[in-house]
């Protein structure tokens, strides 16, 4: 029998997050929940987790929000986005936006993310299909393909919080400023009236080189401590 198409309809809109600023200014979600009160719109973020040894040639966590902006710009209602991804062996930037590391299998109810996530375990039936692929011969342990991340923890320090030191800024946003205690304990900056050292130039703060160094050296013998995980890596990754 001969087939013969009877109509189309959009699927699927397709966008590289490297390129939000190609679509700023849209109205697609409105566009598409005005259709029909029982739509939904879902987007699905795939592979957002940055590959081991990718150039970073730009802001990930930046980009994805604000294409999520210009996705989902007029409302709050009838939406889910879903973030898909393989383990990596550090935690990576969008996950260091939700304060979340993998450090178990389970499901996690983050609440001021307003999030769910589900840090999968591979299933026996998973283990067998790869069982002799060219990855596992090659890379068995890479997290990449056993979804399995060793969590150092050894760095992470719980003593009491006493003596605000110093204040290291990586950037203007306050977020990525962290407060340096006593014992040589990082913790996530909230507020401490003390001297800075500034990380990069045109912070608004003196630039010193010679500290800057100082900072890298500390964190490269492994000098410093954090008052938990996930404060360590996102030090780490600034």
């Amino acid at each position: 029998m001969k087939k013969r198409e009877v109509g189309r309809k959009l699927f699927a809109r397709v966008y590289a997050i490297s390129t939000f600023y190609n679509d700023k200014g849209s109205l697609y979600d409105n566009e598409y929940l005005k259709l029909d009160p029982k739509n939904q719109y879902l987007v699905a973020i795939d592979e957002f987790e940055r590959e081991k040894g990718e150039r970073n040639t730009f802001d990930i966590t930046y980009s994805v929000v604000n294409q999520l902006e210009n996705l989902l710009r007029s409302t709050k209602e009838r939406t889910k986005v879903f973030f898909i991804g393989n383990t990596l062996e550090s935690a990576s930037d969008i996950l260091c936006a939700f304060n979340y590391i993998p450090e178990s299998w389970g499901t996690f109810k983050l609440k001021s993310k307003r999030c769910v996530i589900e840090n999968i375990e591979p299933t026996e039936k998973y283990k067998e299909r790869r069982k002799g692929t060219i990855a596992d011969i090659l890379m068995p342990t890479a997290s990449t393909f056993t979804n399995k991340q060793e969590s150092d923890n050894t760095l992470v320090d719980k003593r009491p919080l006493i003596t605000p030191l110093y204040v290291i800024k990586f950037n203007k946003d306050k977020s990525n400023w962290f407060t340096v205690w006593n014992n040589g304990i990082i913790a996530k900056y909230n507020g401490e009236k003390k001297r800075v050292i500034a990380m990069r130039p045109y912070l608004d703060e003196v630039y010193n080189t010679d500290q800057v160094k100082n900072i890298l050296q500390l964190f490269d013998t492994r000098s410093f401590h954090y008052r938990n995980l996930i404060t360590f890596k996102q030090f780490e990754q600034q």
